[in-house]
C-alpha cells in the first residue's frame, strides 16, 4: 500500500488523479494544510471495513474533550470559591447597594 501526501492546493488542482489512485485501492492519500495532516483519502471499501472502530473513536475523543471543560469549569470554581470573601473593600462595596 502506497501512501501519497498532497497539499490541500494539490488536492484540488489533482481531484481526479487523486481519486483514481485511491479507487485502484493501491494508494491511500493523505491531505494536508500548513504541513499538518488534516484529513485522507481512502478507498470506500476500506471505509466501510473501518466505520465502526472511527466512530468509537470520533465518540470516545468527544467525551474526553467534554470531560476536560468539565474539569476546567470545576477548577475555575475552585478558585473563586476558596476567595477570602470577606474583605474591607467588598464590606463597603456592599454597603452602597
Amino acid at each position: 500500500m502506497t501512501i501519497k501526501t498532497l497539499d490541500s492546493n494539490q488536492a484540488r488542482n489533482n481531484w481526479r488523479d487523486m481519486l483514481d489512485a485511491v479507487q485502484s485501492k493501491e494508494t491511500d492519500v493523505v491531505i494536508t494544510r500548513y504541513n499538518k495532516p488534516v484529513a485522507t483519502v481512502v478507498a470506500y471499501e476500506d471505509y466501510l471495513a473501518v466505520r465502526d472502530e472511527l466512530d468509537k473513536r470520533r465518540i470516545e475523543r468527544t467525551r474526553k474533550r467534554a470531560q476536560a471543560e468539565v474539569m476546567a469549569t470545576m477548577l475555575a470554581s475552585e478558585s473563586v470559591l476558596a476567595r477570602d470573601w470577606n474583605t474591607a473593600e467588598e464590606d463597603e462595596a456592599w454597603a452602597d447597594l
